[in-house]
């Protein structure tokens, strides 16, 4: 696996682990984070894991809304996993999807939804489908590294 570097959100104060060599912004608007894989000599859709932060009131409201959400922004999306998992002690909500993108065929969607204090934090991991086996464990250790 990849050495992971913890990042420290620079004002929301959140962490997070990301592979070392990963290009990391705070600058993405919508986002609080995006980190993309290094680009390859071939054209592939580079891995990614985007946060994103939100103020929240009922928390299985925000997490309905965020799983509907999914089918109106993605292409001939399908769910393949929901599952319920636990985050840093705090109850999370854990669904993997699957897309067709119109350049890179099949992409796998992995979303964790943690909300504490009012907020909730989505940690978004997208690879091609082909890739997805090989980068489970590295988005799992990221995801499940969010420190809010």
């Amino acid at each position: 696996m990849s050495v992971l570097e913890v990042h420290r959100h620079s004002v929301m104060g959140f962490e997070i682990p990301i592979p070392a060599g990963w290009e990391v912004t705070e600058k993405v608007q919508g986002t609080a984070l995006v980190a993309v894989e290094p680009p390859r000599e071939q054209p592939h859709l580079r891995a990614s894991v985007v946060v994103t932060v939100e103020v929240i009131g009922d928390v299985s409201a925000w997490e309905e809304r965020s799983v509907a959400a999914l089918a109106d922004s993605f292409n001939r999306l399908r769910i393949i996993d929901d599952e319920r998992v636990t985050i840093d002690g705090h109850d999370a909500r854990r669904v993997l999807s699957h897309y067709v993108h119109g350049q890179f065929g099949g992409v796998c969607l992995d979303q964790w939804m943690l909300a504490t204090g009012g907020a909730g934090f989505v940690v978004s991991c997208t690879s091609a489908a082909l890739e997805y086996d090989d980068l489970w464990d590295l988005t799992t250790t990221v995801a499940e590294g969010l420190r809010p």
